[in-house]
């Protein structure tokens, strides 16, 4: 087995730990109203911003468990080389980067929280939006690369057939944002599934 679908395989284990762990943090301990309110969240990051930044934490995380993925399954579906195959990466190194850029940005206005407060500044507002902005495009790019990755499969039979179908299926709805809680869920799934494919090495029948 290629080194690289080896750190992947342990990669997708992680990821499923982290997932829990972010959907723990963000319903237990940030909760749905700080979530869906703006003001409330700003209010959470200058009262008590340790939730946020523990979830701004398990999102660097994300960061590099997924460009890990990226680089294997690009090596478990690259077969003579591919165009396709370095779109799909782009996107997925593309995801990668906004989420990057919105977790630095996010631990920013975190840090700034009770100045933009106190002096009234119109620059945590904006900063909030480009964070927003940041999640939506994150997410949209994910979607592309679940798409890619699942039809890759599907073509060169590198990937078991309904693996790549729940590839599909979550590609679609990361283009549809309001249905990332559903993303999150199945990429619990996906991410153990994948993490066996790629510790067993070799390529789906």
């Amino acid at each position: 087995m290629p080194q690289i679908q080896k750190l992947g395989a342990f990669a997708a284990f992680l990821n499923v730990i982290v997932a829990v762990a972010t959907l723990i943090v963000a319903v237990a301990w940030i909760g749905f109203p700080a979530m869906a309110d703006p003001n409330k969240l700003a209010e959470l990051a200058i009262s008590n911003p340790a939730p946020l930044i523990v979830q701004d934490g398990f999102k660097f995380a994300s960061v590099v468990i997924s460009t890990v993925l990226i680089l294997a399954l690009a090596n478990r579906l690259w077969r003579g080389g591919s165009t396709f195959i370095l779109v799909a990466t782009g996107f997925g190194f593309a995801s990668t980067l906004c989420l990057l850029i919105n977790t630095i940005l996010s631990l920013y206005a975190i840090s700034q929280a009770a100045t933009f407060a106190r002096e009234g500044l119109a620059t945590g507002s904006q900063i909030n939006s480009a964070i927003g902005i940041l999640a939506v495009a994150a997410l949209g790019l994910d979607g592309l690369w679940f798409l890619s990755i699942g039809w890759a499969g599907l073509k060169r039979r590198q990937l078991p057939n309904f693996l790549c179908y729940l590839s599909l299926v979550m590609g679609v709805l990361s283009l549809i944002p309001p249905l990332g809680i559903i993303v999150l869920l199945l990429g619990m799934i996906w991410s153990a599934w994948v993490g066996r494919v790629l510790w067993q090495g070799k390529p789906a029948s």
